[in-house]
Formats: structure tokens, sequence, C-alpha cells
């Protein structure tokens, strides 16, 4: 998932592009470099990737048991999104790349691209509506195997304020975790929940999906200014790995920041089911969060 800077025609994961004119002799601001792997970024915690249409146009064919080869455990598809349009391609290929997927060995979970109302006075109505869109788009309550499903945040087309904003996350993850009986994820990038969203203990209960990006940050994410420390369950560390299998030049890649035992736990799994996805069920824990904040995703 990617701030969109300019939309390529989907809502939804969307390419960055800036232009940008420099007078002669000023310093050019050059991004840090972000990990290609794992080993890249020196995690050794559970691997996951998210995916969505953008592995399917290229250059190479998306292959869920490539990926599990390369230590995959567990993938996160688009869903939804709410543009109609979006969220139609969406569910074209949500459906193929769980059962790729699930065939591979792969644990399956589900994310929506969220676009909130900017009207304050539709904050909680557009929010339940939303998300009863994305449970319709899973099947209702999830069956053992699925993940949580994830509301993906990091839009700038709301004109909503961080107290509305925060009330229609809320709004929309708890209809989700009511209607698909798991608690649901929430994804955002550092800036985005600095500048956009209040730490609501509210909010604060539902696990945090980091897109935090950059080899500098090592092995952890950097910490969330006014957030609990080492709060993040997930962390997305890279948008550009580079995977056998993985369709797309880029792919976007994580590690979940718990045990095997607890990854299992979310998709409504005992321990048994650890031998089948090939998950150890004990992880060393992550190092604690830096307090400071730094770029992140986008």
């Amino acid at each position: 998932m990617k701030q969109a800077l300019i939309g390529l025609g989907v809502a939804g994961l969307t390419a960055a592009v800036t232009v940008t004119a420099y007078a002669p002799g000023t310093a050019v601001w050059k991004p840090k470099p972000k990990a290609t792997s794992w080993a890249h970024q020196g995690l050794t915690q559970i691997r996951g990737v998210d995916v969505s249409r953008w592995q399917h146009i290229g250059p190479g064919r998306l292959d869920f048991r490539k990926l599990q080869r390369k230590g995959v455990r567990f993938a996160v598809i688009k869903a939804g999104d709410t543009s109609r349009s979006a969220h139609a391609e969406a569910g074209y290929w949500y459906w193929r790349d769980k059962r790729a997927a699930k065939r591979a060995g792969v644990l399956v979970g589900a994310y929506y691209y969220a676009t909130p109302t900017s009207d304050r006075r539709r904050v909680v109505r557009d929010a339940r509506a939303q998300a009863r869109k994305a449970v319709a788009r899973v099947g209702g309550r999830l069956r053992p195997g699925h993940l949580p499903l994830a509301l993906d945040l990091e839009t700038e087309a709301t004109r909503l304020g961080k107290a509305d904003l925060t009330r229609w996350s809320i709004a929309w993850l708890r209809t989700v975790e009511k209607r698909t009986g798991r608690t649901p994820w929430f994804y955002s990038y550092t800036r985005y929940m600095e500048r956009r969203l209040l730490p609501d203990p509210r909010l604060l209960r539902f696990p945090l999906w980091h897109a935090n990006w950059g080899l500098f940050l090592k092995d952890r994410p950097m910490q969330v200014r006014g957030w609990p420390a080492d709060h993040a369950r997930i962390w997305q560390f890279t948008s550009t790995g580079r995977l056998p299998g993985s369709g797309s030049r880029d792919l976007d890649l994580n590690v979940y920041r718990g045990t095997g035992q607890e990854l299992l736990a979310e998709a409504g799994l005992k321990p048994k089911a650890a031998e089948r996805y090939d998950i150890p069920l004990t992880e060393q824990p992550p190092s604690p969060s830096p307090t400071a904040s730094a770029p992140s995703a986008g």
C-alpha cells in the first residue's frame, strides 16, 4: 500500500509521482534507501506480503508457491475500495489470489482501501456503510484460516479533521469486528497518524499495521509520536521487495511482530496448524521502537 500523490486510475494502491524544480546550487533531497528483502533489513520474524492488482500488471506473474518457498507465511490481499470501479477490480483479483495463496499453504488476510466522507454529519453512517461493504466482500464472518480484515487509511482525499477522522476509523473497525468475529487490523503510516489522527484509546486497541520504510530503521519501526511505545503488530518495512513470484517489479514486504501462535490465533486457528503452514510457534520478541519520528511510507 502506498500513499497516492497522483492516482493512476484506481484509488487503491497507487503510484506516487512528484515533479520538483530546484534552483541552481540548491541541495536535492534524496529518499533514504529501502530494503529489497527481509535479510536486507535484518529481520527474522514471520514473513508476509501484501498484494493487489499491481502484482498482475507485469513484468512477471504472481506466484504464491514461489513466494512460499522464499519464506512467505501470510499474504494480505486487497479486497475492496471506496471507489466503485476499484472495488469491482479488487474483488476480481481478491478471489483468485486468495485461492492461489491457500493452495500454496499461505495464510490469507484482506484489506480495504478507504476514502472517508468529508461530511462531518455523515461520519459514523459512512464508516458503517463502508465497513459493511468490506465485510460483504470477504463473505461475512471469517472462517478459520483467514486473518483479520484490515482498514487501509492513508488517503488525503477526505477533509475531515483529526477528531472526526479518528471517529470514522473507530466506527469502521468496530463494525467490522462485530460482523466478522475478528479484531481487525488498522494500517497507516507514521506521518499520517501524527498529522491526521488522535491516539484515542478506542482506536489504539486495534492492532496497528505500520508502514514505515527505510534501511536506516534496522530491525524495528519508528515510534509514532503520541502513540504507545512499540505499538505495531505488523510492520510493512519496504515497498521495494524483490522476490521470485512477486509479479510486479516491487512488492510490499512485512513481518508479524508476535509469535506464530499469536498469528495463528488471529486466523482463528489452533497451534496444531503451525505444521500445516510451516510457522514457528515462538519468535524472539521485537526490539522496542525508538521514540523519535521519521519519514515513513510515502
